[in-house]
Parts: C-alpha cells; sequence; structure tokens
C-alpha cells in the first residue's frame, strides 16, 4: 500500500512493524489539554488518594448497614439523644417553663369548659322540661330602623303578636283580618242593646213586627177582607170562561156492592151532567146521588138508570142517562140493585 508524500510530491510505500502494525511518526502536539507523563503521574496520585477514600467510605457503609440490620441506627447528637427520651407512648412529652406567649392553661380550660356548660344548658330539645331556675337566651327581633327589641310573652309564656299588616278596629271587609270560627264553638254572647231586644222579638223562629205608623201604605186586614172578596167574585166570573163540557172516566171495572156509591162528581160552573157506561148485572140499577158539600149527607135523587142489553150481542150491560140542571155541585151514583155489580162508567158535564 503506498500514500502520497505531500512535502516531496511522491507515492511512497506505507512503513508498517515486523508484527503488521501501521508505524505512525507524531511530529507535534499543539493541544493544551494532550496526555503527559507528567499529567498522568499528577492523574495517578489523585486516583490513589480517591481509592484511600472509597475505602474509608466503603468502611462506614458496613457500620451503618450492620446497625440497620440490628434494627436501630446510633446518633451521637446530644439534642436528639434527649428528645428520643422525651417521646411517650408515641407522643412527645412538652415542659411549658415559660408562659411568654399566654398560652391556655388547665385552669383557664376548666373555667371555660364550665362556660361551655352553662351555654349548653340553654338549649333545649323538643320535649325537654325546663324548671324555673333554668338558663335560657333572651331572642331579640329587628324593627324597620334596625333597631334590637326582645320579644314580648305573657304571663302564662305566650307569645305577643301583633298584626301589623290589617286595620284596627271596624273596618272594610277586604281591609280587616278574617276569622274563621271552629265548627264546635259554643254560643258567642252579644252585649249589645240592640241585639238584645231584637233577640226578644223572636216568638217561635219567626220575628214579631208592630208596624207603629204605616207610612209606605201597607196592606191592612180590612184591605185584605176587601180584596178576598174581589178575588171570589173574580172566581165567580172566571168559571163561565170554562169549556162548554167536561168528560172523564168515572169507573173503570169497579165492583160496587149494593148500597154503595160511585166516585164523587165535581159539578162546578156545569149544570148538566150525562152518565154512560157498563154493569156486569142485567138490569143493574143506578140512582143519582145529591150532597150539600164534599163527602156531605147524601140525597137520593129518585132518578133511576137501568142497564139494559148489548146490541151488538156482547156480554155487558149498558147505562146511559142524561140529568138537566143538576143544581148541586157534588154528586155520586148509587148501587140500588139487589147484588153487586162490576161497573165502568164515563160522565159529560155540560153548562
Amino acid at each position: 500500500m503506498h500514500a502520497f508524500d505531500s512535502a516531496n510530491k511522491r507515492v511512497k510505500p506505507v512503513l508498517v512493524s515486523s508484527t503488521g502494525a501501521l508505524q505512525v511518526d507524531v511530529l507535534s502536539m499543539s493541544g493544551s489539554g494532550d496526555a503527559t507523563a507528567a499529567n498522568q503521574v499528577t492523574n495517578h496520585t489523585k486516583l490513589d488518594t480517591l481509592a484511600t477514600k472509597l475505602d474509608t467510605l466503603d468502611g462506614s457503609v458496613n457500620t451503618i448497614e450492620g446497625c440497620v440490620a440490628a434494627g436501630e441506627l446510633a446518633v451521637a447528637h446530644g439534642g436528639l439523644t434527649e428528645l428520643a427520651s422525651a417521646i411517650n407512648s408515641s407522643k412527645v412529652d412538652v415542659n411549658i417553663v415559660s408562659d411568654g406567649a399566654s398560652l391556655a392553661t388547665s385552669a383557664n380550660q376548666a373555667t371555660a369548659n364550665g362556660h361551655l356548660s352553662d351555654i349548653k344548658a340553654t338549649h333545649y330539645t323538643d320535649g325537654d322540661a325546663v324548671s324555673a331556675s333554668s338558663k335560657g337566651q333572651l331572642i331579640f327581633g329587628k324593627d324597620n330602623s334596625n333597631n334590637a327589641h326582645p320579644l314580648h310573652i305573657t304571663a302564662n309564656g305566650d307569645l305577643e303578636v301583633e298584626i301589623a299588616d290589617f286595620v284596627k278596629g271596624q273596618a272594610t271587609m277586604a281591609s280587616s283580618f278574617p276569622v274563621v270560627l271552629s265548627s264546635n264553638h259554643s254560643a258567642i254572647g252579644v252585649t249589645h242593646g240592640a241585639f238584645t231586644e231584637l233577640e226578644s222579638a223572636i216568638n217561635s223562629n219567626k220575628m214579631d213586627v208592630n208596624i207603629v205608623s204605616d207610612g209606605a201604605s201597607l196592606a191592612t186586614s180590612g184591605n185584605q177582607t176587601a180584596m178576598n172578596a174581589n178575588l171570589s167574585n173574580i172566581l165567580t166570573d172566571t168559571t163561565a170562561t170554562k169549556p162548554d163540557f167536561d168528560q172523564l172516566s168515572l169507573e173503570s171495572a169497579t165492583l160496587i156492592t149494593s148500597g154503595s156509591n160511585t166516585t164523587e162528581i165535581d159539578m162546578n160552573g156545569y149544570n148538566h151532567l150525562t152518565v154512560y157506561g157498563s154493569s156486569s148485572v142485567n138490569f143493574g140499577s143506578l140512582c143519582l146521588v145529591r150532597r150539600s158539600s164534599s163527602a156531605g149527607t147524601d140525597y137520593l135523587d129518585g132518578s133511576n138508570m137501568v142497564s139494559a142489553s148489548d146490541p151488538s150481542g156482547g156480554s155487558n150491560y149498558h147505562f146511559a142517562a142524561t140529568f138537566q140542571n143538576v143544581g148541586n155541585r157534588y154528586v155520586a151514583l148509587r148501587n140500588i140493585s139487589g147484588s153487586s155489580q162490576t161497573v165502568t162508567l164515563f160522565v159529560v158535564k155540560h153548562r
């Protein structure tokens, strides 16, 4: 292998040793940190010192490891030794020699505990018994001017309350305080003289009224008598306006025994009467009965209605009769046959 000789501008073979190692010729060393024999001697001296210190440190570490292995680490400092002796049951005993900071003492704490007990005694829970000597707190309220005032109670211990939002005394309903009476309250006495007199005027759930002066021209008993007479005349006049006749069913398959009457007929406003119907008895007889009042004494008319055979061949027997100017308001028909008969009757009242 050859290399270039820059000084002679020639190529020359590269030299090696007999073992084949490359031979290098160091011409100069210009760096200030280059290794020299003197520097290496200094390095060896410092390395020897370091080795000595490491041996010493290794011995100390071995000693510490021995203490740790034994479960304790010896401390030679006197203050730490005294501190260790002050530890009692995992707590440090402290002896306050001088209270320059005015620390709390057991005497002051005992006094404070007494005050706390007094404060605790002034607080109660629901249902606690309170004696006359029990202590308590005074409760204050605040007015509109932010001034404190104690709450007032009565001699019985009830809280006094003033309803300030409502008008005191008489006022309109909208401005008055509403009061709801209980459903089982007793009677409320009224001492106003006018109410007392009003109560005495109540008689049998009605109020007696004495009209001293009839300034309003009220109705009187005399006026009512005259009015009743006028009403009676009106009633008589109105009867003439009734229909010309009135037909009604008097009996419907009704059994009438011998000597008994039919239902009463009111002839008010009518003069004539027509009766027709049927009977279960051949030649069954009915007679007109006159009365002076409703359900009054019977007066037989003497007229006689006799049933006749059914012209169409039926099983019933029939009546038909007309009474002119009956004259009585109340009339009826009586069974004057010797036996009972079942009748169906209609009446027509005429003017």
